[in-house]
């Protein structure tokens, strides 16, 4: 396969679940590189099974370059004092870090967040701290105290929208302007549509992002891309935010079936 010379496009990513094997990140990073993607992220549930960081690890000894994204720590279920210490433990470069926080299920979810990220800057300065927003006083919130923001499930219209909202809180604070990031959902194959269909509706019956999905009045299984041009219906979500994160909904977790989403939604040389 013949090596691409692209730059690293820093705001492109390419987003797995936690808990894949170790070869198999090991492959989906390197062609990720290589198809001139910037960043890989992962999520993170929580759980020692499906553990973001140190999948991150693993991406990272493969292709040294990339940006490393975790989105995101449930803050309700791990403390900024774990997180730090197992991001140290894990040797992850901090310089390309990007920690992703969330409130979880939190009863109190903005003084959860407030509080953590403020204790994540104080035992890892260096690392980029990126706050999840569904709504608009988490949004505010990351415009007043985050590096950055990530947004899930939304069209470009409600990303214009919200991130509106964060520049209220950088306004608030007299701060510059945030990176803003987004989830986008993408697959391919036969029955890509239905794949996202059951995804979107797996996500709408959590209370906030069926408010979400409400609020930008689209049917759930609406928002997310398929079919084989992911790259040219990522141009109206990259117009509308600093950088998407391709998050794969492939049929099965194997390198073929994985690597096929990415190699869609990679934009041919010149093209950004």
């Amino acid at each position: 396969m013949a090596r691409d010379t692209r730059a690293p496009d820093t705001a492109l990513g390419f987003g797995v679940v936690a808990g894949l094997p170790a070869d198999l990140l090991t492959q989906l990073a390197r062609e990720v590189a290589r198809l001139a993607y910037g960043a890989f992220w992962i999520n993170d549930s929580g759980r020692p099974d499906a553990d973001g960081l140190a999948g991150l690890a693993v991406v990272t000894r493969a292709a040294p370059g990339l940006i490393l994204g975790v989105g995101v720590l449930p803050l309700d279920r791990r403390t900024p004092a774990e997180i730090a210490a197992h991001v140290r433990d894990l040797g992850l470069p901090l310089d390309r870090l990007v920690l992703g926080v969330g409130s979880g299920g939190a009863v109190r979810p903005l003084g959860l967040v407030r509080d953590g990220v403020e204790e994540l800057r104080r035992l890892l300065p260096e690392a980029r701290i990126v706050i999840s927003a569904l709504g608009p006083r988490m949004s505010r919130l990351a415009g007043e105290i985050a590096d950055g923001v990530l947004f899930n499930w939304a069209v470009p219209e409600r990303l214009r929208a919200v991130s509106a909202l964060v520049a209220e809180g950088e306004h608030a604070t007299g701060r510059g302007p945030i990176r803003r990031w987004a989830y986008v959902r993408a697959a391919v194959g036969d029955d890509a549509e239905e794949r996202l269909a059951a995804e979107a509706l797996r996500y709408a019956e959590y209370p906030a992002y069926g408010r979400a999905f409400e609020a930008m009045r689209a049917r759930p299984e609406h928002v997310g891309i398929t079919g084989e041009d992911l790259a040219a219906q990522l141009i109206p979500y990259r117009a509308a935010v600093d950088g998407v994160v391709v998050r794969a909904l492939p049929a099965a977790w194997t390198f073929h079936e994985a690597v096929a989403i990415a190699q869609a939604a990679a934009p041919g040389p010149g093209v950004r």
